[in-house]
């Protein structure tokens, strides 16, 4: 009788992001049911940029409950899986779902990629009371609240927003059934907020469907005034929003505070 023994390599973590291989790649997939995966090159710039933040979005997926991990592979080291999933730029980050790989559409700071895989391994609407729907949005960048019975049009279409992929990798979704809870938000059962961490906050939403649900939300994404980065590409010049632009390297002028 032969018997064959699979040992299992431990798995490696540098502070806390999984670190794959061409030899333990096929295993980690296999292993766990959602990962996030960068493949990234020493020499990078925008990989060494993205590094705190991604590994700041390790730590706080690992202590979440379940806890969900995320990975990277050196595509130089490992140029076989780096072939095998065409990586022509870096970093290029796949998320894996069950085994099947998509693309990370995500942000590229750490909340981003925290509320992008939350999205994707968890419910699109958390129910809570009051008091966790208060310190919930209170903790968001961006939230959008449901108050009220859930059976209704206005309940449809605030969870027909929360899978709208053009505002639910962007927003955290709440709903609650106490309609009490609504008149905290400036709404009236059945209604929807949307609380966000700059500018006037919460707005109620006066509309009915899924499209003005997120039209609303898109309008609301992009505080008044930004310092441009990479992560407003796509909510100004994607969603077509209307922006006025300065273009400067002085700082303390009179004409920055006129523009502000």
């Amino acid at each position: 009788m032969a018997f064959m023994t699979l040992a299992n390599a431990e798995d490696v973590f540098d502070n806390g992001v999984l670190v794959l291989t061409d030899d333990n790649f096929d295993e980690a997939i296999a292993k766990y049911d959602y990962l996030l995966v960068e493949f990234y090159a020493p020499w990078c710039g925008h990989c060494k940029k993205l590094t705190p933040e991604y590994e700041g979005a390790a730590a706080v997926l690992s202590a979440q409950d379940p806890p969900r991990t995320i990975a990277k592979v050196d595509a130089t080291e490992n140029k076989a899986i780096a072939d095998r999933m065409a990586i022509q730029g870096f970093p290029t980050l796949y998320f894996f779902n069950q085994g099947a790989k998509m693309d990370y559409t995500g942000g590229r700071t750490k909340d981003t990629i925290i509320d992008w895989v939350n999205k994707k391994t968890g419910p699109v609407s958390s129910e809570v009371d009051c008091d966790k729907m208060q310190s919930s949005t209170a903790d968001a960048k961006l939230a959008l609240s449901y108050f009220g019975s859930f059976d209704t049009n206005l309940y449809e279409a605030f969870m027909k927003g929360a899978k709208n992929p053009s505002i639910g990798e962007k927003y955290s979704f709440f709903h609650t059934n106490d309609a009490d809870c609504a008149s905290k938000y400036g709404v009236s059962a059945p209604g929807i907020a949307l609380s966000r961490d700059f500018d006037d906050s919460p707005l109620a939403f006066s509309g009915a469907s899924e499209d003005e649900l997120v039209n609303f939300a898109k309008g609301a994404s992009v505080p008044k005034l930004i310092t441009f980065s990479e992560d407003y590409i796509e909510p100004i010049f994607g969603d077509h929003q209307s922006a006025v632009i300065l273009f400067t390297e002085e700082s303390d002028q009179a004409y920055q505070a006129a523009f502000k």
